[in-house]
């Protein structure tokens, strides 16, 4: 991890290591203070440690480094080198604040010049290491032009105009706050996310042997592997994913999921690395290591993500790299090639060059572009961060953008608008049977299958605590259903075909199945004797929350068309649809008919979203704009391709997604807004003797300041969206 305190500092260090012989290539990514570095084949990683170490160090930075480390590489540092920054920042503060008194309280401006001065030189000490890095490179960065500026002002007050002293040590304090505050306000974003990471314990329980002679032995995380047993107390966090194989327990998986109501699970159940075991003893079994634990993947996708550019920060970059020259040229032209025509024209004149000069180190102020360059990643970091506090990953800046402008959302049906998990719906006895009748038989024929409407069947029986039955000479047809003996009578269960085929089915059963197949259930008919004895109706169940999840998308977004693609048929698709207020249902499809419709509709100009959570959603989604997955029941497949992913399963969280993503993108355009006309603004007024230092340190410093504050609203806004 890097110790750096704004955008320009991280560039200073990407293309000072990126310089270094040994070094193939580098990548630094502010957000999230970290310095991929490529080494070239035949370097000496050791070596090459100690010379990039030494290179980020002379340009003012440092590498947060562990012991081990430290004694490794001997990079031991003094008090003085460890709080430079700080001791710096309180010598040219002091001596500002003394200079200020002495001048305007105690009204001598003479002898508050030595304390102006050594707060300027202080300021100086501060920004030298890295502009001596710039200047290396053959680049002005915004430390070479502050520097510039302030040697300037100080050049001017001994050259006989003691008003610029005191200009540029506010000018040079201004700066080093400015720079503290960026450094304060990225490490704010990213500290949840180095919180998260510590979510899983170090140690875990292991469990070696079996039986009377299992015993308990702590061991690293690191050196548990999969398959292999621990045991996790109550009040203690789960240390690696796994499966409950002994015990139950309730389980806060909030910082996982954002579901802060804690979840009771026993044994089969899957549990998640970091989740908080609140009441029971519980045994696991490890099913992955760790780095590859869903907490793993939820960190790594963070800091992935923070690593991408959107499009508007890499138009600022582009902006940037453009105004900054542009302006220092300026800057030239107003301080040398001004006064030099007027001097040819009106004479020479001390005072007008120190007027113009003086502007001139004002527009080198303006011309620092760390305000533009941190509009755009602060925000983008803190609605990455806020969104995975609440159990939502978003892999990049970019999906804000695309999430803003999202005109229509297709939604897979089975496990995305539905649970996923089957259940009777609803039941017609027949011939003067009772449902228990029904029941009892449809349980005693389906208690052994593992099919899922077997279990719906069997659960609902369970539910009502119906009478059990035994069944022999149980034989499943597969796709059918089931036949078998019941109480010495034959007995069947299955579709209408498969009952007609096992006897007679009245024209009362036939009714009872169309109307439940109307209702998108799927009609299963119980025979006895050869007799319809029942129907039961099975079907997926609608996710509670989902018609206020709809409700709220188009609420939250420009969203206008919700549409259903599924391959059930479409009464079973328009049953779902209907009740939580879908405007459109396209039934019968097959993953590839599911990639053609997403293609239409971006054919006639829909910004499409996908939200899916199976293998054969992929295609689609990795077709779509902008692809959503249910994470936390969601394929690997679906996972990998998603560019957002809803880790706690609830749709409720697409609106307030939505609502971040407009939200976000509001803040973005604020500032790169803000920061261009403010920057104009000054760059005018200085030229035209107007303004002059102090709102040059306006459009640079405070300016940075001020769009930091506002990116940050992203993630300290508790009143916001969640």
């Amino acid at each position: 991890m890097l110790d750096i305190d704004c955008p320009n500092c991280a560039l200073n260090v990407q293309n000072a290591v990126r310089m270094l012989t040994c070094v193939k290539d580098t990548r630094i990514v502010y957000a999230t203070a970290t310095l991929d570095v490529v080494l070239e084949d035949d370097a000496n990683s050791f070596e090459a440690r100690r010379e990039i170490l030494e290179t980020i160090r002379s340009c003012g930075q440092d590498l947060e480094l562990s012991e081990e480390e430290r004694e490794e590489l001997s990079a031991e540092r003094s008090w003085y080198q460890e709080n430079r920054e700080r001791v710096l920042m309180l010598i040219s503060g002091t001596m500002l604040v003394a200079g200020l008194i002495t001048e305007h309280i105690m009204g001598n401006e003479t002898r508050a010049i030595p304390f102006y001065v050594l707060a300027a030189v202080a300021g100086l000490v501060f920004v030298a290491p890295m502009a001596f890095a710039a200047l290396k490179r053959r680049t002005a960065d915004m430390n070479v032009l502050m520097g510039i500026a302030v040697l300037g002002g100080l050049i001017m007050g001994f050259a006989g105009d003691p008003s610029t002293f005191g200009d540029a040590a506010i000018v040079i304090f201004l700066d080093q706050i400015g720079e503290w505050l960026e450094g304060w306000s990225m490490r704010k974003t990213s500290g949840s996310i180095k919180e998260l990471m510590k979510l899983a314990p170090e140690e875990a329980h292991l469990v070696q042997g079996e039986g009377p002679d299992a015993h308990v032995e702590d061991v690293a995380v690191e050196d548990v592997e999969e398959g292999e047993r621990i045991r996790v107390l109550p009040g203690e966090r789960v240390p690696l994913d796994g499966v409950i194989l002994v015990g139950s327990s309730s389980f806060n998986e909030a910082a996982i999921t954002g579901e802060s109501t804690p979840k009771d699970k026993g044994v089969g159940a899957e549990v998640y690395a970091g989740s908080l075991n609140t009441t029971g003893v519980v045994e696991l079994e490890v099913t992955a290591d760790e780095d590859c634990t869903m907490l793993s993947r939820i960190v790594a996708m963070v800091q992935g993500a923070q690593a991408e550019k959107a499009p508007y920060e890499s138009f600022v970059d582009r902006f940037a790299a453009v105004y900054t020259p542009i302006v220092v040229c300026c800057a030239l032209v107003v301080g040398i090639g001004v006064p030099l025509v007027l001097s040819l024209m009106v004479g020479f004149s001390g005072q007008l060059w120190h007027d113009w000069i003086y502007r001139a180190l004002s527009l080198l102020v303006v011309a620092c572009p760390c305000a533009l360059v941190i509009s755009t990643p602060v925000s983008f970091v803190s609605a990455i961060t806020r969104a995975a506090n609440n159990g939502v990953l978003v892999k990049g800046g970019a999906y804000f953008d695309i999430a803003s402008k999202v005109t229509a959302m297709s939604f897979d049906k089975t496990g995305t608008l539905t649970t996923g998990n089957p259940s009777v719906v609803g039941m017609r006895a027949l011939g003067g049977a009772s449902e228990a009748d029904v029941l009892a038989i449809a349980h005693a024929l389906e208690d052994s299958s593992t099919h899922p409407l077997a279990r719906a069947v069997v659960a609902r029986a369970h539910e009502l605590d119906v009478p059990e039955l035994e069944a022999t000479d149980v034989q499943e047809i597969a796709a059918n259903g089931v036949k078998g003996t019941v109480a010495g009578v034959s007995c069947a269960i299955g579709k209408l075909a498969f009952a007609q085929e096992e006897g007679n089915v009245s024209p009362e059963a036939e009714a009872a199945v169309s109307e439940l197949a109307n209702q998108g259930a799927t009609a299963l008919v119980i025979m006895r004797g050869g007799e319809a004895l029942g129907v039961v109706g099975v079907a997926d169940t609608i996710r509670p929350e989902a018609a206020e999840a709809m409700a709220g998308i188009r609420n939250a977004a420009h969203v206008q068309t919700l549409e259903m693609l599924t391959g059930d048929n479409l009464q079973a698709a328009e049953a779902i649809a209907k009740p939580i207020g879908m405007t459109h249902v396209v039934s019968e499809l097959l993953p590839d008919g599911k990639v053609q419709y997403v293609r239409d509709l971006q054919a006639d100009g829909q910004v499409v979203a996908m939200v899916g959570d199976g293998i054969n959603d992929a295609p689609a989604l990795a077709t779509a704009d902008l692809a959503i997955t249910m994470g936390a029941a969601a394929s690997d497949t679906a996972l990998e391709v998603a560019d957002v992913a809803l880790l706690s399963d609830d749709l409720l969280q697409l609106p307030r997604f939505l609502a971040l993503s407009v939200r976000t993108m509001h803040v973005v355009t604020e500032n790169i807004c803000f920061a261009i006309l403010v920057k104009a603004l000054v760059f005018v007024l200085v030229i035209a003797g107007v303004a002059g230092m102090g709102a040059a340190v306006f459009a640079d410093t405070g300016v940075a300041v001020i769009v930091i504050l506002n990116g940050m609203r992203l993630i300290l806004d508790s009143t916001f969206a969640w």
